[in-house]
């Protein structure tokens, strides 16, 4: 008995939440549906107004940011154009050092090539002919290599 009176307590809260969760979800549909029943140009509207109000806030923070810079600028209008003859004589003091060592990298450049050039000249052996001469020299040292070696019956003994 006392079983099926814990189930019925049961099943009677059960049902109970049952229908609170179904009156909330029916007033959330309700509610969503009624959004959507509001007309496309209002909806329209509301976008194209939240874009302008974005774009404004935009406009608004570039032309501070821009007063900002051009305040920063007049403050320090001394120390930008220090800093900018500096840079250019430095810049100018680097462009003349490299320069000269560019001047002398080309001389060098023609210098090598020239000798490269005269020494190839003056070799007369072209590349295929030093490495054909080469492994001829290489055979000719591999036969007398075999002709030097003890062979089998030498080194048997006589009895």
């Amino acid at each position: 008995m006392r079983w099926g009176k814990s189930v019925r307590g049961f099943l009677s809260s059960c049902s109970l939440t049952l229908a609170a969760a179904a009156f909330v979800g029916a007033a959330t549909f309700v509610g969503s549906a009624l959004a959507q029943t509001e007309p496309i140009e209002a909806q329209e509207n509301s976008l194209q107004r939240a874009i302008g109000d974005f774009v404004a806030y935009l406009k608004s923070e570039t032309y501070d940011a821009a007063s900002e810079a051009a305040r920063l600028a007049r403050e320090h209008e001394d120390e930008i154009e220090a800093a900018k003859k500096s840079f250019h004589s430095r810049l100018a003091e680097l462009g003349a050092a490299l320069s000269g060592q560019k001047d002398r990298a080309d001389t060098l450049a023609r210098d090598a090539m020239a000798r490269l050039e005269a020494w190839s000249r003056s070799a007369g052996v072209s590349w295929d002919e030093a490495e054909r001469l080469a492994q001829a020299m290489l055979d000719r040292l591999s036969a007398w290599l075999r002709s030097q070696a003890p062979s089998h019956e030498s080194e048997e003994t006589a009895v």
